[in-house]
């Protein structure tokens, strides 16, 4: 949604807001070695989440500086009204044209958005220009091949076909041969070659395991990127509903209390230095 009113309508703070997803995030700031007086960057800040994270770790005193950078207005208004520091500076933009928007910097944190970005590699070189010598490029996903572990792949597919057949009931067809940004995933071995092949080395690729409940699928499926991407050409409230049924069904007829799930880890240093 391009608008400011979709954008709060169908965003991503409720999802955000569950443990699990604070906790992937602060394993990767909390080894991404950020030091008191570092200049970091936090890339599709969002709400705030991360940049809340990063503050534990620099010191003003020390002459630290956090860009929040993100390309909706009214995510940069929901963290501004979040984190009341001196040192985060806020700005509207993309990573695909970060060398236009920082100077040099220590660190750059780029969390659960990276498969957003059709052009990934623009991303890990716009990093690269920023970073200066041995600086640290670290993202996570949960949206990768290897994301979904085998055992959940009949969930996955009860999901989708429920949310289906609750559209068909009403007269809405999914859009075919549609394929969203949002759904072009990398392997986490593309993705270590590419940081390889662009003056990264050092790199460090995890895979965390997290136990997702049926509350927090059903809190992705009211952000308007994950709508497009598992239900292309459907009207988003539409789309919406279709999707929180639909879930809500899966772990019905499953009898699941959870569902596993897979984040990508990444962590590379820039050579030099």
């Amino acid at each position: 949604m391009a608008t400011g009113e979709g954008e709060r309508t169908f965003g991503f703070e409720k999802f955000s807001s569950h443990g699990f997803f604070r906790e992937v995030n602060r394993w990767l700031v909390e080894h991404v070695g950020i030091r008191p007086g570092d200049t970091v960057v936090d890339l599709g800040c969002g709400p705030g989440a991360v940049t809340e994270l990063i503050l534990e770790h620099v010191d003003p005193k020390a002459g630290a500086v956090v860009y929040a950078i993100d390309p909706s207005p009214s995510a940069l208004e929901a963290a501004r009204r979040r984190i009341r520091s001196a040192v985060v500076r806020f700005l509207e933009g993309t990573a695909e044209r970060l060398t236009q928007l920082v100077p040099a910097a220590d660190v750059v944190l780029f969390c659960n958005a990276i498969h957003l970005i059709q052009d990934k590699l623009a991303v890990v070189r716009e990093a690269a220009a920023v970073l200066r010598p041995r600086g640290a490029f670290a993202f996570n996903t949960t949206f990768f091949e290897g994301a979904y572990p085998p055992e959940t792949l009949r969930f996955y597919k009860l999901w989708m076909l429920r949310a289906v057949r609750h559209l068909k009931e009403r007269g809405l067809e999914v859009a075919r041969g549609v394929k969203a940004t949002a759904m072009r995933w990398l392997s986490p071995s593309e993705y270590e070659a590419l940081l390889r092949a662009h003056g990264f080395e050092d790199v460090q690729i995890h895979l965390h395991r997290q136990e997702l409940s049926c509350q927090s699928l059903e809190d992705i499926s009211e952000f308007s990127l994950f709508i497009e991407g598992a239900l292309p050409g459907v009207p988003l409230q539409e789309a919406c509903e279709a999707l929180k049924l639909g879930v809500r069904q899966a772990f019905q007829e499953l009898a699941l209390a959870t569902v596993p799930r897979n984040w990508l880890q990444a962590i590379a240093r820039k050579a030099g230095g």
